[in-house]
């Protein structure tokens, strides 16, 4: 490989957000201030919510809130965030129980579509908000699609080491992810990813071949070989 990958898609979607870095010491209160912001929108929207209806769910001052996030822009990122994290946390964990890259690709796509699909809050927020949930994966899904990219990337080289170069990797893995938001957002008509065994087909057919194909034409002196 020519490069490195990095390792921390988090990182970068903190910066993408201009979020702050992580490395902070854990804070109970935020915690449950984020559990309470998360309930209320999968109750009623972002769009409705107010950061007192935040704090009056979480049975904390405003002032408590606001000392932790200036607005509610901020409380709706570092909420969001937070699912990020916890998905890529599972994710990886799925990733960690299969042998070979085959195996990790395959059940790691099955895990991804069945967990997107079932998520309440990303699904109330496509139902109730989508002229403002969309754009998050779309127009302005940028640091998502990179964060991803950099996840599978890494997960690919970590697996097959030197299958591929930075670049290639990066290729691969970004078309994967903009796939799989593709069938999140809009559902296949053809394809039912709601079956488990036809997410495994569709992925052991289709993005295998993509993911751990060839990385390169063989050189003039494979011939001979």
């Amino acid at each position: 490989m020519s490069s490195s990958l990095p390792t921390d898609p988090l990182a970068m979607l903190r910066a993408g957000r201009g979020l702050p870095d992580a490395g902070e010491a854990e804070d109970p209160i935020r915690d449950q201030l984020l559990d309470a912001a998360s309930a209320q929108f999968e109750s009623v929207g972002i769009a409705r919510s107010t950061m007192n209806d935040v704090t009056r769910r979480a049975g904390l001052a405003r002032m408590t809130l606001y000392r932790r996030f200036a607005n509610k822009q901020e409380l709706v990122e570092a909420t969001l965030l937070r699912e990020v994290a916890w998905f890529l946390t599972d994710l990886q964990r799925e990733f960690d129980a299969h042998d070979t890259v085959e195996d990790k690709l395959t059940e790691g796509f099955v895990f991804t579509v069945e967990t997107l699909r079932d998520h309440d809050l990303l699904n109330r927020l496509l139902e109730t908000e989508p002229e403002s949930t969309v754009p998050h994966f779309t127009v302005q899904g940028a640091p998502l699609i990179t964060a991803a990219a950099h996840f599978l990337a890494s997960e690919i080289s970590r697996a097959i080491p030197d299958s591929r170069t930075h670049e290639e990797l990066l290729v691969v893995a970004e078309l994967t992810a903009r796939l799989v938001v593709s069938f999140v957002l809009t559902p296949s008509t053809n394809i039912d990813l709601d079956d488990p065994e036809v997410s495994r087909a569709f992925a052991s057919n289709h993005l295998g071949p993509l993911l751990n194909g060839p990385a390169h034409a063989p050189g003039p002196d494979a011939a001979a070989d």
